[in-house]
């Protein structure tokens, strides 16, 4: 049973899961890429402390190519080989994502960043 006084963090959090169009442009450059499960689960991003879904589409809207140029920096850290004129059209073809408007610490102890 998790601690009766877990805390909110104040932030929301977004679930980014590469899709098979970001599998295709690893692969295109490596070939021999192995696309482990890890990978497919994707990561997770805490974003500033929304209350609605909607305003943390705003804001997906305003900073996706962050959180784009972030996922490429991750396998390749030359930009020439990024794929050029990424829009957030492009950003839903390659990643499906959910929003959270809670993300709430179940540990104790403070959170720690690399």
């Amino acid at each position: 049973m998790l601690d009766d006084d877990f805390k909110n963090l104040k932030r929301s959090a977004i679930v980014m899961v590469p899709k098979q169009p970001f599998f295709d442009w690893l692969l295109a450059h490596d070939p021999d890429t192995v696309i482990e499960d890890e990978i497919r689960t994707g990561n997770i991003y805490l974003l500033p402390d929304y209350e609605t879904r909607q305003q943390m589409e705003t804001w997906l809207r305003k900073n996706f190519s962050e959180l784009f140029e972030e996922e490429l920096f991750g396998w390749y850290i030359d930009e020439a080989m990024w794929p050029k004129h990424r829009t957030f059209k492009m950003f839903g073809e390659w990643f499906s994502y959910s929003l959270y408007p809670m993300v709430f610490d179940t540990q104790k102890g403070m959170i720690e960043k690399l």
